[in-house]
C-alpha cells in the first residue's frame, strides 16, 4: 500500500473513532441551543479525507493564553505565596496558556457552517499548601484542565461556539467536574497582517468567565503585497556578512531551518533618532516566538518588546501578550538572503466587561523588518540571526536616505541565543587589539609556570577533540558557578553542531595545535555569583562574557581578555586566565584552576572583585574510560552478586541436611546479613547513580545507566530474598532444637549464647554509627568553613549522612561472620558443628573482599567513576581497603577452626580440658 493509502486508512479510522466520540461529546453537553444562539445546527454531510484533514488543521490551536476572574477560580492566585510567608514567581514561572485539539470535522448542509468536536485543555500552576504543627510550606505545581466540547463554525460570522463540559484531577486524586461549560471564539475565516488574531471567552456554571487569546495558526492566511527590504543596503559590515538560508534537498526553501534560527530573542539597540520614527519602542528585548512559513518562502511572524533582561529564554515557544508586539509578514528574498517584512504595532485592550474578550488592537503598519543571518563572528557580534527595524513610511515620503543609510533611524537587532545547528560555514575574525593584549598577560605570567607545566598531556597535546576545551567551572570563596565553552579554536569554528564542529576541529584546528605554538581561541563564559541573601534568589542574573586569547597547548595555559555587560553598560576590560591539569594526573574530577579579573582601576565603576575557580568535569580520554570501565564493573557487580545467591543457596542445602546446623547458626550474623543487601536497595545504588549522572552530566547514555541500576537492583533483590529464607530456616531449627542424639548436651544453650553476641555486637555497631555521624558532622562543617557547600554542580560537595551511613553499613557486612565468631566462642565445644558450610564463609569473604582490593587499585586512576568498587574509601580512606580484606580473612580463619576444634579453643589453654569436649583425632577422621 502507498504511503498515500495509508495516510487515507489512518484518517478513515479516526474520523469512525470520531464519531463515537462527537455521538457521546453531544450527549453529555446538553442542549446545544441554550448555551450558543449562534451559529445555527446543521445536519452533517460527507467530507472528504483531504477536506477534513485541511479543515482539522485549521481549527488547531497550540499556544494560547487566557485570563480573568474565572480563570483565577480554576487555578490558583498569583499573589498566595505571599499570604504563606512566601516570594512570588514572576510570570514566566507562572504563565497560563491553552491548546484547542479538534477531533473530528464535518461540513455541513450550511455551506458556511461546519461541525467540530475538539478538546480545550489549560494549562497553569496551582499553590500545593502543606501544614503541620510546626511549619506551614507551600509548593506550585503544574496544573491543567481539560475540556471535551461540541459545536459548530460559521465562517460568514467568523464565530465558533462551543457546548461540553470540563474534568479537574484534585491534588487528593478526586475528579471534580464542570457542566454546562460554552467556549465562543472569533476565527478569522481568512487571516491576514491586520486580523490575524483568535480570540474569545469561556464560560461555565462553576466559574467567571475569562477570555483566551492567541496568534491565529491555521494555513488560511493573506500575504501583504509588495514588502520589500530597505533600498539602501544595510550597514557595510552585515551587508558582506550575509548568509543563504539552508534548502531542502530538491532546493525548494526550508521552512524549519528559518523557523529554528528566527524564533529567537534579540538584543536591540536603537538609532540616535528613534524617538522621532519609533516613539512608541525603548524596550532592550526583541522576542519571536510565534513564526509561520510556507514552501515557497512566504513568512509571518507575531514578536513582542520586553525589558526582561534577565528572562532571555522565557518567551521562547508560547504566545505572548506584552505592551508592546508587532505582527509581520513577508517573503525570504533569495537574491539577497534576507528575509523582508512588513510589521504592524499591536496593543491590548482590556474587555469592558468581565464576558467581553480580551482584544489586540492592529494599530500603525508603518514598519518594516529584515533579517539575515551572518557569515562572519566577531567578539563583540556572534549573531545567529541578525535584523534591523525601520520607519518605512518616514522612508518612502523622504527624498533623503542618508539618515537611514548612516543607521540614525534604524533599531539593530543580534540574537543572544545558544544554536546548535551547523555553524562551520561562518567565519571568525579576531580583534588584533584582543589578541595583542592577551599575549602581554599571558607573557607576564606565563613563563614562570611554563616550566613547572611542561611537561604533560593537556587539550590539544594529546587528543583532537574540541570538548576537551569545554569546561564548567565553580566559584572559591562564594556561591555560584558557571561553564565556558570554545567558540573558535585557531581558525576552526567549533560552536554549533557537534559533529560539524568535530570536523572543523580536526581538520583546521588539530594541525596547528601539534606544532606547539600559540593558537588563538574565542570563547563563550556564562556564569553566575549567587546573592548572600538567599530571599532575593529569584533576582539571580547570568554574567555572560564573549573572549579572545591564547592557548599554549605545551603547558595547558589559557589566557583572554574578554567583553561582558554590566549595569548595563560593555566593560571590555575583563582578563581570563586558566591553567588546565594534565591527563592522568590523578586529581580525580579537577580540570584545572582560573581566574576572573577585572583590567580597571578600583575606582572604576566597571571594577569587580576577583574571582578564583575551580574547573571540573572530565577529558574525553577519561571519558571514554571511565564509560567502558562503568559496563565492565556493572557485570562484575551482577557476577558477585549472582554468587552470592549461589553461596546463600549452597548454605540452604547445608542446614537442610544437617538439622544441628540451624541451632548452631547466629542469628545476629544472618540478620546483619540480610540488613546488608537491603541497604543498597534503599539507600546506596540510588546515590551511586546520582553521583554518576552529576559527574558526568552533560553526556549522553542517562538511559543505559538506569539499566544500569535495575541490573544492580534485581541479583540483590534475589539475594535478599534467599536470605530471609536461610533466616526463617535458622530461626525454625533454633525453635526445635534439643540435645544431640549422642547425649551431649551445650555447655552454653543456643538462646544464652545468641544473648552473648547481642551484647557484644549489637553496642559494637551502635558506637561505630556514632562515630560515622559525629565524623560527617565534623567533615560538613569543615567543608561548610572552607567554602564547598552549597556549590551546584562542585565536585567537592560532602556527601550525605545517608551516604556515609551506606558506607559505615558497608563496613559491618564485611564483617559479617563476627556474631557467628562470637557465637561459637560463646557455645564453647559445642561449635564444633559445622553449622556454615565453607562456601558460605569462604566464598563470602572473598566476594566482601574483592571491592576493596579494586578501590586501592583504583585510587592510583585519575578517573574516579565506578560502580563495583563501593563509595566507602570516600568516607573510610584508601587504608581501610587493605585493613578490612586481612581482618574479613582473619574472621574466616578463625571460624574454619572454631568448627574444627570448638569454639573455646582460644580459652582452652586457660580451661581443663572435659573428656567429651573433642576428640581431635576423630574430628579429623569424620
Amino acid at each position: 500500500m502507498s504511503h498515500r493509502g495509508r495516510k487515507h486508512l489512518c484518517f478513515i479510522l479516526l474520523l469512525v473513532l470520531s464519531a463515537n466520540t462527537t455521538t457521546l461529546s453531544t450527549a453529555l453537553s446538553g442542549p446545544y441551543s441554550s448555551r450558543c444562539a449562534s451559529p445555527s445546527p446543521a445536519a452533517d454531510q460527507h467530507t472528504g479525507v483531504d477536506d477534513a484533514s485541511a479543515l482539522l488543521r485549521s481549527f488547531r490551536i497550540t499556544s494560547g493564553i487566557f485570563s480573568g476572574e474565572g480563570a483565577e477560580t480554576l487555578f490558583s492566585p498569583r499573589s498566595y505565596y505571599s499570604v504563606v510567608g512566601q516570594h512570588s514567581f514572576t510570570d514566566s514561572f507562572a504563565r497560563r496558556s491553552f491548546s484547542l485539539l479538534p477531533h473530528a470535522v464535518s461540513r455541513t448542509t450550511e455551506p458556511s457552517v461546519i461541525h467540530l468536536t475538539a478538546t480545550l485543555t489549560l494549562f497553569g500552576s496551582r499553590v500545593q499548601l502543606f501544614e503541620s504543627d510546626l511549619t506551614r510550606e507551600s509548593a506550585k505545581e503544574g496544573h491543567s484542565i481539560s475540556f471535551y466540547l461540541d459545536g459548530y463554525y460559521s465562517s460568514a460570522t467568523t464565530q465558533l461556539c462551543m457546548v461540553g463540559k470540563g474534568s479537574d484531577l484534585s491534588i487528593d486524586g478526586s475528579v471534580k467536574h464542570y457542566m454546562d461549560v460554552a467556549l465562543r471564539l472569533r476565527i478569522p475565516s481568512i487571516s491576514s497582517l491586520t486580523d490575524p488574531f483568535v480570540t474569545g471567552i469561556l464560560e461555565g456554571a462553576d466559574f467567571e468567565p475569562f477570555s483566551l487569546l492567541t496568534y491565529a495558526e491555521g494555513s488560511s492566511y493573506r500575504y501583504s503585497e509588495n514588502t520589500s527590504c530597505l533600498p539602501l543596503p544595510v550597514p557595510e559590515a552585515a551587508a558582506a556578512a550575509r548568509r543563504a538560508i539552508q534548502t531542502t534537498p530538491d532546493g525548494n526553501f526550508s521552512c524549519d531551518t528559518l523557523k529554528a534560527r528566527l524564533a529567537a530573542s534579540y538584543r536591540l539597540e536603537y538609532g540616535r533618532a528613534h524617538a522621532v520614527s519609533f516613539p512608541s519602542l525603548h524596550e532592550p528585548r526583541l522576542h519571536v516566538n510565534q513564526l509561520h512559513c510556507t514552501a515557497g518562502g512566504a513568512v509571518r511572524a507575531y514578536a513582542v518588546f520586553s525589558n526582561d533582561t534577565a528572562n532571555m529564554w522565557g518567551f521562547r515557544d508560547f504566545f505572548s501578550s506584552q505592551e508592546a508586539a508587532v505582527v509581520a509578514d513577508g517573503h525570504w528574498d533569495s537574491d539577497t538572503n534576507r528575509l523582508c517584512l512588513r510589521a504592524c504595532l499591536v496593543a491590548r485592550s482590556s474587555p469592558a466587561t468581565p464576558s467581553a474578550s480580551t482584544e489586540l488592537e492592529v494599530r500603525e503598519c508603518g514598519i518594516g523588518m529584515s533579517f539575515w543571518f551572518p557569515a562572519v563572528w566577531t567578539v563583540r557580534d556572534r549573531s545567529v540571526t541578525a535584523g534591523v527595524l525601520w520607519n518605512a513610511t518616514q522612508l518612502n515620503s523622504s527624498d533623503n536616505h542618508a539618515s537611514v543609510g548612516s543607521d540614525v533611524a534604524l533599531i539593530t537587532a543580534s540574537s543572544f541565543e545558544e544554536w546548535k545547528g551547523n555553524l562551520s560555514d561562518v567565519n571568525y575574525n579576531y580583534s588584533f587589539t584582543m589578541l595583542e593584549e592577551a599575549k602581554k598577560h599571558y607573557l607576564k605570567t606565563g613563563p614562570s609556570d611554563s616550566k613547572k607545566n611542561s611537561k604533560g598531556s593537556f587539550p590539544g597535546n594529546y587528543s583532537h577533540s574540541y570538548r576537551d576545551f569545554r569546561f564548567p567551572f565553580f566559584l572559591e570563596g562564594e556561591t555560584g558557578s558557571g561553564t565556558a565553552y570554545p567558540v573558535a579554536i585557531g581558525s576552526a569554528m567549533v560552536d554549533g553542531d557537534r559533529l560539524a564542529a568535530e570536523h572543523s576541529f580536526s581538520r583546521h584546528a588539530a594541525a596547528q595545535l601539534e606544532q606547539g605554538t600559540l593558537v588563538n581561541v574565542s570563547y563563550g563564559v556564562t556564569y553566575y555569583v549567587a546573592p548572600k541573601n538567599w530571599s532575593s534568589f529569584g533576582q539571580l542574573k547570568d554574567r555572560y562574557i564573549r573572549a579572545e586569547g591564547v592557548y599554549d597547548p605545551t603547558t595547558g595555559s589559557l589566557c583572554m581578555v574578554g567583553c561582558g555587560e554590566l549595569n548595563g553598560s560593555m566593560d571590555c576590560q575583563i582578563l581570563i586566565t586558566v591553567q588546565f591539569s594534565s591527563f592522568g594526573n590523578g586529581t580525580g574530577f579537577s580540570h584545572g584552576r582560573g581566574r576572573i579579573s577585572s583590567l580597571r582601576n578600583s575606582t572604576d565603576r566597571l571594577y569587580f572583585p576577583r574571582r578564583d575557580i575551580t574547573l571540573f568535569g572530565m577529558y574525553s580520554h577519561e571519558v571514554s574510560k571511565s564509560i567502558w570501565r562503568m559496563d565492565t564493573e556493572t557485570v562484575v557487580v551482577v557476577i558477585s552478586t549472582t554468587l552470592t545467591c549461589v553461596f546463600t543457596v549452597l548454605q540452604i542445602l547445608h542446614t537442610k541436611r544437617n538439622p544441628s546446623a540451624a541451632a548452631s547458626t547466629s542469628i545476629t550474623m544472618l540478620a546483619v546479613q540480610a540488613l546488608g543487601l537491603v541497604t543498597p536497595l534503599v539507600v546506596n545504588s540510588e546515590l551511586l547513580v546520582m553521583n554518576k549522572r552529576r559527574q558526568l552530566g552533560g553526556l549522553d547514555g542517562d538511559g543505559w545507566l538506569r539499566l544500569n541500576e535495575l541490573m544492580l537492583r534485581v541479583p540483590t533483590l534475589i539475594a535478599f530474598a534467599l536470605q530471609l529464607r536461610l533466616l526463617q530456616l535458622a530461626w525454625s531449627g533454633r525453635t526445635t532444637a534439643a540435645c544431640s542424639s549422642e547425649g551431649e548436651t551445650s555447655p552454653a544453650p543456643a538462646p544464652a549464647a545468641e544473648r552473648k553476641v547481642l551484647r557484644t555486637c549489637l553496642p559494637l555497631y551502635l558506637l561505630g554509627a556514632a562515630v560515622t555521624a559525629v565524623v560527617h558532622v565534623v567533615n560538613v562543617r569543615a567543608a561548610r568553613e572552607a567554602g564547598l557547600v552549597d556549590r551546584r554542580f562542585a565536585p567537592a560537595e560532602v556527601t550525605t549522612l545517608w551516604a556515609d551511613l551506606a558506607s559505615y553499613a558497608g563496613l559491618v557486612l564485611d564483617g559479617f561472620l563476627l556474631p557467628q565468631v562470637v557465637f561459637n566462642a560463646a557455645s564453647g565445644s559445642r561449635s564444633r558443628v559445622r553449622a556454615i558450610s565453607p562456601w558460605f564463609y569462604a566464598g563470602g569473604t572473598v566476594i566482601r573482599a574483592a571491592p576493596h582490593a579494586y578501590d586501592a587499585f583504583r585510587a592510583v586512576s585519575y578517573a574516579a567513576t565506578h560502580v563495583y568498587a563501593s563509595s566507602r574509601d570516600d568516607f573510610f580512606g584508601v587504608a581501610w581497603d587493605i585493613v578490612v580484606p586481612l581482618g574479613a580473612a582473619l574472621l574466616a580463619f578463625v571460624l574454619f577452626l572454631q568448627q574444627r576444634l570448638g569454639g573455646d579453643l582460644l580459652l582452652r589453654s586457660r580451661n581443663r580440658r572435659r573428656p567429651c569436649d573433642y576428640q581431635l583425632v576423630s574430628t579429623f577422621q569424620r
